[in-house]
């Protein structure tokens, strides 16, 4: 599993039957302790819901396909959590309600 940043959006009219009506996001892989964005990017089969701005945690490989919306779909990346917060050797690293708050008073 990695832990990536939802940045944008993928629209495919034309697309493998299995993707009929999935949800597809881009994701900027993190990393974990000081959640700075790396340098790659990864489209990622929603499986819960998130938007752009979310932290989520995915699964690849054949793990990728293993919940009922993604087992017969042809990815390599599926969404599976969006992250609440996390903490490292006792110390929270990222908390989503602070995050969300500070958004909305800076505009």
């Amino acid at each position: 599993m990695l832990v990536g940043r939802v940045t944008g959006n993928v629209v495919s009219t034309n697309k493998a039957p299995s993707l009929e009506g999935a949800k597809l996001l881009i994701v900027q892989p993190v990393e974990l302790d000081t959640l700075v964005m790396k340098d790659d990017y990864i489209i990622c089969v929603d499986d819960v819901g998130a938007g752009e701005g979310d932290l989520v945690v995915c699964a690849y490989g054949s793990s990728a396909r293993q919940t009922p919306t993604s087992k017969n779909v042809a990815s390599d990346f599926s969404i599976y959590a969006i992250l609440d917060s996390i903490d490292i050797r006792g110390a929270r690293t990222y908390d989503k309600a602070k995050e969300k708050n500070a958004c909305s008073w800076q505009g």
